[in-house]
Formats: C-alpha cells, structure tokens, sequence
C-alpha cells in the first residue's frame, strides 16, 4: 500500500491511489480510503476516496451497497455525490435492487449535484435492463423524462437526467458498461475510460470518456475462415426475459372536451330585471330562479365527478385486461428462443447460450455458455457452406448524390526532385 499520507493529501492521489487495487477487493485499501472519506478537511479528497471504493469493488459489486449505504446519508453533499458514483461504478449493469435502494431516495436530495450524480448512477445500474429483470426500470425511466421536461428544475439536475437517458439506451441498448473482459480480466481502457468520466465534476466534455467503457454485448460465429456461417443459437430461456425494453412512447394527446359556459348568479338577476319594467315590483321569482341555478351547478358538479370515477375505473378495468394477456402470453410463450449469427446476446444470457444438437456446427472451446467470438467447428467438412455476405462500406459522395461526374482518378506516382 502507499504510504499514509500520500493517499489522503490530495483529490488526485486518494483518487488514483485507489487505482492501484481496482477490481482487488483489498480490504486494507478499502478501509484507508474510509477513513479519508470520513476525516480529511477537504471535500474534493473526501468524494474521491467514495469514488475510488466503487472502482475497488467492481468484481464483487454485492459487497458495495453494504460498504456505501451509510456513506449515501452523510451530512456532507460531497461524500452522498461520491457514495452515488461508487454505486453506479462498482454495479453498473447488474440491476441489482439493494443499489436502486439506495439511490432511489438521493434523486430528492435538496443538493442539486447530488441529484445529478444519482440519475447517473441509477442510469448506470440500469444498463440492458428490462421490465422482466428489473421491474423498477420503467419507473427509473419515467423520472428521466420528467426531469427532462421540468420547466422548473435545475439545470444541473437537467444535465445528469439527459445523460441517464442516453447511457440506459447506449448503443441502440446492444451496449453494457463493464471493467471486465468475457473472462473475467481487468479492462484497463474501461477503468480508465470511467475515471476519466468521473472528472466530468470539474469539466462536463470529459462525460464523453465513459464511451470507452461501452462493450457491446454479442454472439458471433467463425468457420476456420473466420468467415460467418448461416446458423441458430439456442437461448435456453423464455424470449421476454432477454428481450429488448420497450421504446420510449410519446405522451398521447387528451381530447379536449367542450365546456359549457358558466351563467353567473348576477347575470341572472339582470336578466330577469330586464324583462320587467321599470314599475312591476320586485318578485319572488327571482329567487326561484337563483335557487334553480344552484340546483343546476351542484347537478353538473355530480355529473362531472361521476365522468372522472368512470374513467379511473374504465383505466383499472384496461390495466387488468393487459395483466391477464400478459400472464396469457407468458403462459403460451415457448421456454426457448432461437437467435441467428450473429445475434445479441446479453452478459446474463451467456449462461444459457448453446448449440443445437442438430446444428452443422459445433463450438471448438467447450465452456459452459456462449458469448463474444467463437470459433466453430464443420461437422460437415467438405460441403459447401451457406455464408453470410458481408456488405462493403459504401460512402455516397456529393457529386454522386447530385448526379455530376464522378470524382477525378489521383495523379500517377512521380518522384520529386528540388
């Protein structure tokens, strides 16, 4: 370990002190960079050594919650900001729900920075997440947009929800933020990618950084040629549990309906004074008609709440029917998934990946689970085999797209002489 004071004296060095051990689980680093959490003077030091316990514990991100829930109720902003990173670093993508339970309640923390770092961390967590896994996804996002649209919230707190909403759908959602390679190594571009994002505090263009640590979750065959066979995968698990999350909706537009005009008790009175003459007397009539008035307000004061308890049991009746179509659904969906090369395949669904037994093609490395490349072996060598063509790049010039010559060949080679 570094010596005592090195780790603490600064923000840069508690934070890359702690980069020495990353993904180590070291528990005497760990409670060093506690203690500067908890005792240093200087709040940069302090959320720096929160910061750097998520990237400590990014191999064995169960163990984070435990470590960070008392952290995430500081009294100092600083320490709950880092103590929201550390979440999102050390669980990004496992939709795990002690995490979400601790930052559900630091998005209405009154510090608007802090605010920021729990969208993204929440974001974090959420990565390749759907409505089977995780069922509080769709009121994660649901917050992402509200926060989006908030005329009245602050623009810090603006900036951290439009950055949640493009991390939980990065890369078309074909994406996953991780540390670790397919087999379990440290991704030293993905660390480094995440600590430079967590700078994003001093300098918002650094938010750019965290693109390196997207990896894209996929299955792909080779042949010997490392050329694409036509083939299936087989997910051993019901296609709803791996499938994409539902697209954002646009908010439906309600009807307006045609409201009668309102008859005020005043404008009756002229009304009826109008009609009499100047000489007739005052008659009882005119408080017949004020009385009749009233009856006809609380009448449509009656109708008007009796429309609005038929809606809301028209919308329960509506949620019902989709629960049971949807526990129909489930009930007819098949308990197993074919998937084509090259397919999507998530982190989780590596697990239960496999090969037809009736498939051409076999995989060459016997591991349980499928993901990433893999080189397949021809049961049938000497046939000819059914390859996926791949499509050339084509760049569609202006002079091209506007119908002119095409573009001039370049000069032949020569040789310069002064």
């Amino acid at each position: 370990l570094p010596p005592a004071g090195s780790l603490g004296s600064s923000g840069i060095n508690a934070e890359y002190g702690g980069m020495a051990y990353a993904g180590t689980g070291n528990n005497k680093a760990i409670r060093r960079l506690l203690h500067v959490a908890v005792s240093d003077v200087n709040d940069d030091v302090r959320r720096a050594a929160v910061i750097s316990i998520g990237f400590l514990l990014f191999n064995s991100p169960e163990q984070c919650p435990n470590v960070v829930s008392l952290l995430s109720e500081s009294y100092n902003s600083h320490v709950r900001y880092g103590a929201a990173l550390a979440l999102g670093i050390s669980c990004a993508g496992t939709g795990m729900k002690e995490a979400l339970n601790i930052l559900e309640p630091m998005i209405n923390d009154p510090v608007n920075y802090v605010r920021q770092g729990a969208l993204l961390a929440s974001a974090m967590v959420l990565v390749q997440q759907n409505d089977h896994l995780c069922p509080k996804l769709k009121h994660f996002k649901e917050l992402f947009t509200k926060t989006i649209s908030d005329k009245h919230e602050d623009i810090m707190v603006k900036f951290g929800a439009v950055l949640a909403q493009g991390i939980i759908n990065a890369g078309g959602r074909n994406c996953t933020i991780s540390m670790r390679t397919q087999y379990g190594h440290t991704n030293v571009p993905s660390v480094v990618g995440l600590l430079v994002f967590t700078h994003t505090w001093f300098w918002f263009p650094l938010s750019h950084f965290l693109c390196l640590a997207f990896q894209p979750t996929y299955l792909i065959g080779l042949n010997k040629d490392l050329k694409m066979p036509k083939m299936k995968f087989r997910s051993c698990a019901r296609p709803s549990t791996y499938a994409y999350p539902p697209l954002l909706e646009p908010p439906k537009e309600k009807e307006k309906e045609k409201v009668s005009t309102a008859i005020l008790s005043t404008t009756a009175k002229k009304q009826a004074k109008n009609k009499t003459s100047a000489m007739d007397v005052d008659s009882p009539t005119e408080d017949k008609k004020e009385v009749s008035f009233k009856v006809e307000e609380k009448k449509k004061q009656e109708e008007e709440k009796k429309k609005q308890e038929d809606e809301k049991k028209e919308e329960e009746k509506k949620k019902e029917e989709e629960k049971k179509k949807d526990a129909e659904k489930k009930k007819d969906e098949a308990k197993f998934e074919l998937l084509t090369n090259p397919a999507r395949v998530i982190v989780e669904q590596r697990n239960v990946m496999d090969i037809p037994s009736d498939c051409r093609y076999s995989s060459v490395w016997k591991r349980s689970g499928l993901g990433g490349f893999i080189v397949l072996k021809d049961t049938k060598d000497g046939e000819e085999e059914d390859l996926i063509e791949a499509l050339k790049p084509t760049i569609a010039t202006e002079e091209k797209t506007t119908g002119d010559a095409e573009e001039p060949s370049p000069p032949e080679p020569f040789e310069y002489t002064e």
